[in-house]
């Protein structure tokens, strides 16, 4: 009997690990992959609420650390490709190192890998954006298949102020005057599950998405305006006002002192518009689409938040948390510096 070769279906899809799937994109991408019909495995710490919701929509539960390589390992068998987003943390190069070694052993054909655009410079002083250069190093000479996926300040830290817009009709700036292309979450995992489905023409690049256009606070101001249908009034406000807000309200966002401490430092390179740069085509190119607008991004946000109704008592512990933020007590200098390590 003659052998007939074996040849694999194009039609067959990869199987997809997603870390930090209970994370912004690592969510949105895992719905849509689910949707499409992907199977995909999330590696999550816990049986928490989000991950229990995508279990229920049909992805496969991997409990394990970043730091395991046992764990990732388990996690890792059977994968075809993997989006290996790291948490706001300290310890990415040491456990990015870790994941390299244990995606060699299974075999893994691809890695999408969440960086970012400010890394590109040196000065920064973030420790998580030096960790993410020498991800970058520890990717590029791994031999891994590997796709650095670079976007810039995410639009979803543009309405953490949103209940001092919607209920007082203010919005604290602490950018100056620099500009961003804000980029919506939907469109960054857009372009993810669009690398994760079809990887090979991006082996080897950096990715750099952006929104449609850069945008200035007063622009920001004038579109919040327009959505919120009353005025919204810029204020500018300093460093040290922003890390007390930070230290204040930053727990109800998920964020601890770690990230707290490494917006600061976004916030200078928005300071110094380092952000302004022309827009991409990736979401484009990836998606089909363009990327949405801020006004777009801002009508979502707003929709759902649950500032949006203004009544007396909305209203009023909005005022008492906007006015004893200023006394807020915050890490010392050198606390700081310990806590961006």
């Amino acid at each position: 009997m003659e052998n007939i070769p074996f040849s694999v279906s194009t039609d067959m899809k990869p199987k997809i690990l997603i870390t930090l799937a209970t994370g912004k994109t690592g969510y949105a991408s895992t719905v849509q992959l689910l949707q499409e019909g992907y199977p995909v495995r999330i590696y999550v710490r816990s049986r928490n609420a989000k991950a229990l919701e995508l279990e229920k929509l049909g992805a496969e539960l991997a409990l394990g650390s970043f730091s395991d390589k046992q764990q990732l390992k388990r996690a890792l068998t059977g994968i075809d490709n993997v989006y290996y987003c790291y948490p706001y943390k300290s310890g990415m190069a040491k456990d990015v190192a870790l994941f390299i070694e244990a995606a060699k052993e299974a075999n893994i054909n691809a890695v999408v890998f969440m960086g970012q655009r400010i890394a590109e410079f040196a000065d920064t002083g973030s420790a998580l954006t030096t960790d993410v250069r020498k991800s970058y190093d520890l990717f590029k000479r791994s031999g891994l298949n590997v796709v650095l996926f670079a976007p810039g300040y995410f639009a979803d830290n543009a309405f953490v102020i949103a209940e001092y817009v919607l209920q007082l009709g203010l919005m604290p700036n602490p950018f100056g005057k620099g500009k961003n292309l804000w980029i919506s979450i939907e469109d960054m995992s857009r372009c993810i599950v669009s690398l994760l489905k079809k990887p090979e023409p991006y082996f080897g690049q950096k990715l750099f998405p952006t929104g449609n256009k850069s945008i200035s606070p007063a622009e920001m101001a004038a579109i919040f305006s327009k959505v919120r249908g009353m005025k919204v009034t810029k204020i500018d406000i300093p460093d040290w006002l922003f890390f007390k807000a930070g230290i204040m309200t930053g727990m109800d966002f998920g964020f601890d002192k770690f990230a707290i401490v490494q917006s600061t430092f976004y916030n200078r390179q928005m300071q110094m518009n380092r952000f302004d740069i022309e827009p991409t085509n990736v979401v484009k190119e990836l998606t089909g689409r363009e990327p949405e607008d801020f006004e777009t991004i801002t009508r979502q946000y707003f929709d759902a938040s649950p500032f949006k109704q203004r009544t007396l008592s909305s209203w009023l512990k909005t005022v008492i948390k906007f006015n004893i933020m200023p006394f807020t007590k915050v890490p010392s200098k050198k606390e700081r510096t310990e806590i961006n390590q």
